[in-house]
C-alpha cells in the first residue's frame, strides 16, 4: 500500500464527509478524512481550510471515484419544499391546533413567566442579605408577585414568605440601625 493520499472529494460539513466515507468503506476502501475535527469544532474555518477533504490510498482512487459517480448528487429545490403538506404553516389542515391548544401554551407560558419571577425575587432577597439595595427591589418584587392576582404553587408560595422573612428581618435590622446613628 502507498503513502500517497489522493483527494476524491471536498465537503463543507462532517456530516457529509462521513457518508462519503461510509459508502466508500463499505466497498472495501479505506478512508482518510483531512482536516475533519477542525471544521467539526471551527465551522467558521472550514472554507479557509479548503473544507473536509477525503482521501483515499493512490491506488484506490480509480475505484472511489467510479464509485462515487455511480450516485447521483441529490438536489432539493425550493419547488420540492412548497410541495410537502402543511409546509406553509407546520402542520397539516386536518392537525391545526385548536383555540383551546393556544389557550393551554399561553398559560404554560405564563406560568414559567410568574416561576421566573419569583426565583429572581427569591435570589434577590438571598443576594440582598449582602448588598442591602437588592433588597428593596426584591421587596418590590414579592409585592408585585403578591397583587398580581395569579395562584401560586406550593413551592413558589414557599419561595414568597422565606423571600418576605428575609426583607422583613432585614429591612428592620437596617432600620434600626439607621435610628441609632
Amino acid at each position: 500500500m502507498s503513502d500517497e493520499f489522493i483527494t476524491i472529494a471536498t465537503t463543507s460539513t462532517p456530516t457529509e464527509a462521513s457518508l462519503i466515507r461510509n459508502q466508500l468503506e463499505a466497498e472495501g476502501i479505506r478512508v482518510y478524512l483531512s482536516d475533519e475535527e477542525a471544521v467539526g469544532m471551527a465551522w467558521y474555518l472550514g472554507n479557509a481550510l479548503g473544507g473536509i477533504k477525503v482521501q483515499v490510498a493512490s491506488e484506490d482512487a480509480d475505484r472511489a471515484f467510479e464509485l462515487l459517480d455511480e450516485h447521483d448528487p441529490v438536489t432539493i429545490s425550493e419547488e420540492d419544499w412548497k410541495t410537502v403538506e402543511g409546509f406553509e404553516n407546520g402542520w397539516d389542515e386536518d392537525e391545526a391546533p385548536e383555540d383551546d391548544a393556544q389557550d393551554s401554551v399561553g398559560e404554560s407560558a405564563a406560568e414559567r413567566d410568574l416561576d421566573q419571577e419569583v426565583d429572581r425575587a427569591f435570589k434577590a432577597a438571598i443576594l440582598g442579605i449582602l448588598f442591602v439595595p437588592i433588597q428593596v427591589y426584591s421587596f418590590l418584587l414579592l409585592l408585585s408577585i403578591l397583587f398580581s392576582g395569579q395562584t401560586l404553587t406550593p413551592p413558589q408560595q414557599k419561595k414568597v414568605k422565606i423571600g418576605f422573612l428575609l426583607n422583613t428581618f432585614l429591612l428592620v435590622f437596617v432600620i434600626v440601625l439607621l435610628a441609632r446613628i
